[in-house]
């Protein structure tokens, strides 16, 4: 990438600002052409060190000497306050001001993490998001959500907080192992289920697992624009945000139980199931859900869980953060591209669907 103009704008609701996201080949070596260094007084370097083990010399070389690094461990059992604690304690220990910067380069737990210790630091601090894996690129990202998990639960603490920038280099992608590659589909699959039936014919016509740097730069343009689209409409998830939690009230908690699942391979089969309870309620066809399920699995996505951990996934499901008064709420697919949200469900359609990917 020569010079990176072009990008997706996303316009933070009730701030006079937006967030530039740039997609495509090389343009991480242009961060700094992206971000306004000079009015920071220092920056702090965030990098999963999976990442670091591939790619430390190029980051140094693009950040340089003076930026401050620290690596932290990937994967769900790092996404914990003691996490949050480790980046607090680098900022207090290097004396980071109101006027530093925070670069979080890594997958969603990096960028979820990082931007949560930033948002939180001297009451907030800016940051910028390099997501390195394709969920992040997808989703964990965009739209301005940090957190970190506690006692169990997925996302429990949290806040709302925009970065500067979202810097999604493609050039990360291909030192991702394949099921880590395959398992950020999970999210694209989930923004054209929810918004854009045409993408999903699209998806559903190719092998996209093995599309080059131009394509997957196109799709993630796609994707991008149907997620920012809706967090400009409801920043803060009182209603029209909550169709991205498709396939996640039950995705997030067969995730937290069965924790040798990536997040989109557990959002995969939250995806099937909700999707088979939209079908048993009467709102999705037999044809459609078929093409749903067929379309998941040839994207190397599982679609069942082991049996043992049903009523695990069960219970955690009561602590949904969409639900209201311990009643779970849903959000189901009327059709391909089209959904409905708050949706209240009786036990045996729930019983059912749970029934149906469990193996």
């Amino acid at each position: 990438m020569k010079n990176p103009k072009e990008h997706i704008t996303f316009s933070v609701p009730g701030k006079k600002r937006s967030v530039p996201i740039f997609i495509g080949k090389g343009v991480f070596e242009k961060i700094s052409s992206i971000v306004p260094f000079t009015k920071y007084s220092s920056v702090l370097a965030i990098v999963d060190e999976n990442v670091s083990q591939y790619w430390s010399e190029q980051i140094y070389k693009v950040l340089g000497k003076d930026a401050c690094y620290l690596a932290i461990p990937p994967g769900e059992k790092n996404k914990t306050l003691s996490t949050v604690e480790k980046i607090w304690t680098t900022l207090s220990e290097n004396g980071f001001d109101r006027k530093s910067l925070v670069i979080n380069i890594g997958g969603g737990m990096v960028c979820d993490v990082g931007a949560f210790a930033a948002s939180t630091y001297m009451r907030g601090i800016d940051f910028v998001q390099v997501p390195t894996t394709l969920l992040a690129q997808a989703d964990a990202a965009i739209g301005g959500k940090t957190g970190f998990n506690f006692n169990q639960l997925k996302n429990t603490i949290g806040t709302f907080s925009a970065p500067v920038a979202v810097i999604s280099d493609t050039s990360f992608l291909w030192t991702l192992r394949k099921r880590e590659y395959h398992s950020g589909f999970a999210e694209i699959i989930k923004h054209a289920l929810i918004a854009d039936e045409k993408l999903f014919d699209s998806l559903s016509g190719k092998d996209i697992t093995s599309l080059g740097n131009k394509k997957i730069a196109e799709l993630l343009s796609q994707s991008t624009n149907i997620k920012c689209s809706i967090v400009e409409k409801d920043p803060f998830e009182k209603k029209e945000r909550k169709m991205l939690n498709f396939g996640h009230t039950v995705g997030h908690a067969v995730e937290m139980s069965c924790q040798t699942l990536l997040h989109g391979e557990a959002v995969a089969i939250g995806m099937i199931a909700e999707a088979k309870m939209s079908l048993l309620s009467g709102d999705l066809v037999e044809k459609k859900f078929k093409k749903i399920e067929n379309l998941i699995l040839k994207t190397g996505l599982p679609n069942k869980v082991d049996a043992t951990y049903k009523k695990q996934i069960a219970q955690k499901m009561l602590f949904d953060k969409k639900n209201i008064n311990k009643q779970i709420k849903w959000v189901f697919l009327e059709d391909i591209g089209k959904v409905k949200v708050d949706v209240t469900l009786p036990e045996e359609i729930i019983e059912q669907g749970l029934n149906y990917i469990v193996k």
